[in-house]
């Protein structure tokens, strides 16, 4: 089960006796039921583990793809605590957690901030206009794209471009996120600063021939403040596993 695989791997990793100071556990699932519904209950979810997660101090962040109904999400805090969460989540019914994506880590340091509790980045059908992204100082830009990895591979790729995209990014006043997913080569990234810097940067990205925009994913809304103020582009991944690798 879920939460019998996962416990072999809270104990397993490290030898040291001591006591970590954070566990970081990651992994995707797919909602059950049909989208509008699935949906609603990722609010529903979020909505309530904004507080219980703040008043424990467990940070982390949730990526949801409406429309494929796919959740990757990442929890940190104290061991006990992210254990006791971690049970709940593989007892839920409203999702089927894949077990291979599972990873549990004794981390030092924390790479979401505590004062977060909880934050979704969800992903379903676009706006790509937005009136009032002009008169506003800052913007957000979601997309979701396919990369094409006809010529290299797609890890190789997101590789190449997120260190260059880090430095461009700083200098241009623009932070955000990135989620990639080696499993099926789809990208979903948020991007944060001025209309200007943003639609210059988006002009390159939605060009880019290694990748394909999902047109009807892209999404325009003026921001009152930065959501990753702190990234000038944070990245995560989803791996493959080794069956992956030998699969046909």
């Amino acid at each position: 089960s879920c939460a019998a695989l996962c416990g072999q791997q809270w104990h397993s990793k490290g030898s040291r006796c001591e006591v970590p100071a954070l566990t970081r556990i990651s992994y995707t699932s797919t909602m059950r039921g049909d989208a509008n519904k699935a949906s609603q209950q990722i609010e529903d979810i979020v909505a309530k583990s904004v507080k219980s997660n703040l008043s424990c101090q467990v940070s982390g962040h949730m990526c949801y793809d409406a429309k494929l109904k796919h959740v990757w999400q990442v929890l940190e805090g104290s061991p006990e605590v992210v254990e006791r969460l971690w049970t709940s989540i593989c007892q839920d019914q409203r999702h089927v957690v894949d077990e291979d994506t599972v990873t549990v880590e004794k981390v030092d340091s924390r790479n979401f901030p505590v004062g977060w509790g909880m934050r979704c980045s969800s992903f379903g059908q676009g706006s790509s206009s937005c009136e009032d992204c002009a008169k506003s100082q800052l913007m957000q830009l979601m997309y979701k794209s396919v990369i094409n990895d006809a010529q290299d591979s797609a890890k190789g790729i997101v590789d190449q471009v997120v260190p260059r995209a880090m430095v461009k990014n700083s200098q241009n006043g623009i932070t955000g996120w990135m989620l990639y997913n080696d499993r099926t080569s789809v990208v979903y990234q948020v991007l944060e600063g001025s209309p200007e810097s943003i639609e210059r940067l988006w002009e390159r990205i939605s060009n880019d021939p290694r990748h394909t925009v999902v047109h009807d994913s892209v999404r325009r809304r003026a921001i009152p403040q930065r959501e990753f103020a702190n990234w000038s582009m944070a990245m995560n991944e989803v791996e493959r596993t080794a069956w992956m690798e030998q699969a046909y």
